[in-house]
């Protein structure tokens, strides 16, 4: 649940980055740019939960769309090839980002 401790400015980002990712590890952080929210800070477990919501939102769409009762062999080798992919798809642990992060010479 969100309060008012779970806000803050740009600027107190640009001043405590540290401070705000170990507060990230226990409580999401809302970032506020000339009073709008602008963005939200959550740690690399909840970010790996809300992909695999997003893949397993994708697997439903996907056999939605197919007639179960009427499928036949092609179709459910497509379908499972699919699903395949999905489970295949990256997530980051918090030490594989850190290993990218460090291995970055810039920023955009």
């Amino acid at each position: 649940m969100l309060n008012k401790d779970n806000f803050i400015s740009t600027t107190f980002l640009q001043q405590n980055v540290s401070k705000t990712i170990d507060k990230v590890e226990n409580e999401d952080v809302i970032v506020i740019r000339n009073n709008r929210l602008e963005a939200a800070i959550i740690s690399i477990e909840k970010y790996n939960k809300l992909l695999e919501v997003i893949e397993w939102e994708k697997t439903c769409s996907i056999l939605d769309s197919y007639p179960f009762e009427n499928i036949d062999e092609a179709e459910e080798k497509e379908i499972s090839e699919k699903i395949s992919t999905m489970k295949r798809e990256k997530l980051y642990s918090k030490e594989e980002i850190e290993c990218v992060a460090e291995e970055s010479v810039e920023y955009d």
